[in-house]
């Protein structure tokens, strides 16, 4: 059974900047006055991989926020400069926004963050007190190891000098230099396949997402926390998965997903995302 639809709608964020939102609405009869915030991955949108997710959680009568990142999609912001700093902040505002829509009881919000969102969903759980849970699935949580982990040592270093000459140029000029996506994260074969589309970002990305580091907060998170990893991802190590939870000192659940590649989540695997998903918030935020 689907949920109540969506609407379109838009709030604000720091520096003053105008975010996109949809909200997924969950039917009247099964609303739990309840929701949680979505933060989706490098370089997407909302309209991509949150529906599948958001959809089946509005059904179970959650009120779901999606949004696009300042910088990204319809949002205002600095074209396609990603920074992982500002994307934990634009979430937490969404968290903000999402209490203060009508119906929904401030008291029970949680957030979830998927891939490179995964990140910015944590931060956002340590620095806003509003979510009571948070979950993240086949996330990157340590920028640096990412990096490492796809981009050839020397190459690497290569993209970190012409990140910095980047930022150079743009503190004088105001110019931001614009790659393609595939340049910062460089994709294997299996995402070669999968992310055919041709997504601008700006370089500098690359330093930001280096020095993104979720993995240094993991400790201090007061909140539960539901790890899910797909153990075949050739995308994002499934080791990065661990090692965050392992380091979670409150109460956590590590959902292993075997088989299937960093895009089971949003595919065959999603209906068990689904399920873990709704019983960690529903146990923790109800």
């Amino acid at each position: 059974m689907a949920g109540s639809g969506t609407r379109d709608m838009t709030f604000h964020s720091g520096g003053g900047f105008k975010l996109a939102g949809r909200v997924y609405l969950p039917d009247p009869a099964k609303d739990l006055k309840a929701g949680f915030v979505f933060c989706h991955g490098f370089g997407g949108v909302k309209e991509g991989v949150p529906v599948g997710l958001s959809t089946l959680m509005a059904a179970d009568g959650w009120t779901v926020l999606t949004f696009d990142y300042r910088g990204f999609g319809q949002s205002e912001g600095p074209r396609f400069v990603l920074n992982p700093a500002e994307q934990a902040e634009d979430a937490v505002y969404a968290l903000e926004f999402l209490a203060a829509w009508s119906g929904i009881d401030a008291g029970k919000i949680a957030i979830y963050g998927t891939s490179f969102g995964a990140g910015a969903a944590a931060l956002a759980a340590r620095l806003s007190p509003r979510p009571k849970a948070v979950a993240t699935a086949v996330g990157v949580l340590s920028g640096s190891d990412w990096l490492a982990n796809i981009v050839p040592w020397a190459a690497l270093m290569e993209k970190r000098e012409a990140a910095l000459r980047s930022i150079s140029r743009r503190v004088v000029s105001g110019e931001i230099e614009m790659v393609d996506r595939a340049d910062i994260m460089v994709p294997d074969p299996a995402t070669a396949a999968v992310y055919t589309e041709k997504v601008p970002m700006a370089m500098e990305s690359l330093f930001h997402v280096g020095n993104h580091e979720p993995m240094r907060i993991a400790e201090e998170l007061t909140i539960p926390a539901l790890l899910i990893g797909v153990e075949d991802d050739s995308l994002v190590p499934f080791a990065q998965t661990m090692r965050f939870y392992q380091k979670v000192r409150t109460e956590k659940r590590l959902e292993r997903i075997a088989t299937g590649n960093h895009w089971a989540v949003y595919n065959e695997a999603l209906p068990r995302v689904h399920e873990v998903t709704s019983k960690w918030f529903s146990q923790h935020v109800l």
